[in-house]
């Protein structure tokens, strides 16, 4: 019986599906409960929707390092869940996944896309961009400053370096925001002195 390969190190969603895994090699869990974990594990600018997870859990099971086990859910006794669990193949791919090389991600902000491609004209619509952006900025720092506890074991080691890292790239992004704005502020007094 043929099964697809999946390689865990390469494609767009390489990081959430090795996650996945991870969790999944970790404990059993259903796709919900899953997302729940990665939010919590990965912190809150990664916004993970179960919906995500679920073609993921698919291309798991596909490649053969996954099982889903319809299992009863006790919140809809009538509506059993999929419950997955790894494979023998699972902690290897896991382990191939590690050692892989990190690749960085490119920023892709939809507020960076906005300002690459607009117009002298959009400045006023730009400015209300970055307030929009600045504020979600800030939502995610408040929930991210949930006090990590002591690093008395791994998992409280891994999330404290987790949100140390959530909290510098969003106060970067932060300072970025506010140099942006005020470089388009200036820009536009300047011409309107012209």
């Amino acid at each position: 019986m043929g099964r697809a390969i999946i390689d865990l190190a390469r494609g767009r969603s390489r990081a959430l599906r090795g996650a996945t895994l991870a969790l999944i090699v970790e404990r059993s869990g259903h796709g919900y409960e899953l997302a729940h974990r990665l939010n919590r594990r990965l912190g809150p600018t990664w916004r993970i929707d179960p919906r995500q997870i679920y073609p993921i859990l698919d291309e798991l099971t596909s490649a053969g390092l996954a099982t889903g086990v319809e299992e009863p859910n006790p919140d809809r006794p009538r509506q059993p869940r999929i419950v997955y669990h790894a494979t023998e193949q699972a902690p290897e791919m896991l382990r191939r996944w590690m050692r892989s090389p990190v690749e960085k991600e490119p920023v892709r902000p939809d507020v960076l896309a906005r300002i690459g491609c607009a117009r002298r004209t959009d400045a006023d619509e730009l400015l209300h961009a970055l307030d929009d952006y600045e504020r979600e900025l800030l939502l995610l720092l408040e929930a991210n400053d949930e006090v990590a506890p002591a690093a008395q074991s791994w998992s409280a080691l891994v999330l404290s370096v987790v949100r140390a890292h959530t909290d510098a790239h969003l106060q970067a992004e932060f300072r970025w925001v506010a140099e942006t704005r005020r470089r388009i502020r200036e820009f536009v007094a300047t011409e309107m002195t012209a």
